[in-house]
C-alpha cells in the first residue's frame, strides 16, 4: 500500500513556534559566555535591528532577497529534488541582469528593469535546469551536478567581474554601476532597502496559489510526496524533474537580479555572502510551504542582523548566528513538533475485534 504523508499546518507552525523559542535562548546562552558584557550584548542582538531606521532598512533587504532564495529551494524540494547550485545561480542571475542593465542605457526605465530581471531569471532558470536534464538523461544526481555546476559558475563570474566586465574607472572589483534610472527606488534611506521587496512579496503569493490552486501545484505536490503513485495516476513525472528545478533557478536568479538593481547598483566579487545556501535553510524551516516562507526568511535576516549589530557594539563575533542557526535546523528537523502533538492527540477507540 502506498502511503502520502501530510504535515499539518499544526505541527508546522509549532515547529516555527520551537525554532524562534529554542535560537533565542541559544543565543542568550552564547552571549552570556562570549561576551564581558552581556546586558549590552543582548540588548544589541535582540534589538539592534530596530534600534534605527537604517538598521530596520538593512534587514528588510535582506529579508526581500532572501524569501526569494527560499522559495526557489523550496519549489526544488517540493518534488523531491535537491538544487544545492543556488550560490552560482544567484552569481549569475546578478552579472547577467547588470550586463543588460548596462546595455540598455538610454531605454525606456520599465522595459530595461523588466528585461533585466527577466534575463537573470532565465540565466538562473537555465543552469538548474541542466541539472535537471542530467538527471533525466544520464541519471545523474542533481544534487552533484547542480553543486559543481554552481561552483564554476561561481569561478567564471568573478572572473568576468575582475576581469573583462570590470569597472575602469573604479578600483573596486566589481561591474560598473547601472543606469540609476534602472534602480529600484529606495526605502528607508540610507538604507539598502528598496522597492524591490514589493514584487518578492508578491511572487510568495503567486507561488502559494499555485502550489494551492492549480493543477500543476497538485501536480507537483504529489509527485514530490509519492514518485510512484503520481505516476500511476497518469502524471507526467520527467516533467516534474526538470521544470521545478529550472523554477528554483529562475527564483534565485531573480533574486541575484534584485540584489543588482535593488541593494548593490551593480555586481561585486564575493556580494552574495551566502544566500544560495541561507535560502536551503529558509525552505527546511518553511516546510515547503510558500506563505510559511515570509517567517522563516524574516528569521534568517533578523538573526543575521542581530549578529552584525553585536558584532559592531560589543565584543562577540558573528560567529555567533552559525551557531544559532545550526539550533534552528536541529529544532525544526528533529520533528519535535509533530512528536509533541502525537501525544498530545487524543486516541480513537480501537475497533471491535481489532488490536488493543
Amino acid at each position: 500500500m502506498i502511503e502520502v504523508r501530510w504535515t499539518s499546518p499544526g505541527s508546522r507552525l509549532l515547529s516555527l513556534a520551537l525554532a524562534l523559542l529554542g535560537s533565542g535562548l541559544v543565543a542568550l546562552v552564547l552571549l552570556g559566555l562570549l561576551s564581558s558584557d552581556f546586558s549590552l550584548a543582548s540588548r544589541l542582538f535582540f534589538a539592534g535591528p530596530f534600534r534605527n531606521a537604517f538598521s530596520l532598512g538593512n534587514l528588510l533587504a535582506e529579508f526581500s532577497v532572501l524569501l526569494l532564495a527560499g522559495l526557489g529551494a523550496g519549489m526544488a524540494f517540493a518534488s523531491r529534488n535537491y538544487n544545492l547550485g543556488g550560490e552560482g545561480q544567484v552569481y549569475l542571475g546578478a552579472v547577467v541582469a547588470g550586463f543588460v542593465a548596462s546595455s540598455l542605457a538610454g531605454a525606456d526605465t520599465l522595459v530595461a528593469r523588466l528585461a533585466a530581471t527577466g534575463a537573470g531569471a532565465a540565466a538562473g532558470a537555465l543552469l538548474a535546469w541542466i541539472s535537471g536534464r542530467l538527471k533525466l538523461g544520464l541519471g545523474v544526481s542533481e544534487l552533484i551536478s547542480s553543486f559543481l555546476l554552481s561552483a564554476t559558475t561561481v569561478y567564471l563570474c568573478d572572473f568576468l567581474i575582475t576581469g573583462p566586465l570590470q569597472d575602469k574607472a573604479s578600483n573596486f572589483q566589481a561591474t560598473a554601476s547601472i543606469p540609476g534610472a534602472f534602480a529600484f527606488a529606495r526605502l528607508l534611506p540610507p538604507s539598502s532597502l528598496s522597492t524591490a521587496i514589493f514584487p518578492a512579496l508578491a511572487i510568495v503569493l503567486l507561488a502559494a496559489f499555485v502550489t494551492a490552486r492549480t493543477r500543476f501545484g497538485f501536480e507537483l505536490g504529489l509527485v514530490g510526496r509519492n514518485t510512484e503513485f503520481a505516476r500511476y495516476c497518469g502524471v507526467d513525472t520527467r516533467f516534474y524533474v526538470s521544470a521545478p528545478m529550472a523554477i528554483s533557478g529562475a527564483l534565485y536568479g531573480l533574486a541575484g537580479a534584485f540584489l543588482v538593481l535593488g541593494t548593490y547598483g551593480r555586481a561585486m566579487k564575493g556580494f552574495s555572502s551566502g544566500l544560495g545556501w541561507t535560502g536551503l535553510a529558509v525552505a527546511l524551516v518553511a516546510g515547503n510551504a510558500p506563505l510559511a516562507v515570509v517567517p522563516a526568511a524574516f528569521l534568517f535576516a533578523y538573526l543575521d542582523a542581530g549578529s552584525k549589530a553585536v558584532m559592531v557594539g560589543a565584543d562577540v563575533t558573528q560567529d555567533i548566528v552559525s551557531i544559532v542557526e545550526a539550533a534552528v535546523f536541529f529544532l525544526v528537523t528533529a520533528r519535535f513538533a509533530e512528536t509533541l502533538l502525537e501525544r498530545l492527540r487524543p486516541k480513537s477507540p480501537a475497533a471491535p475485534g481489532g488490536p488493543r
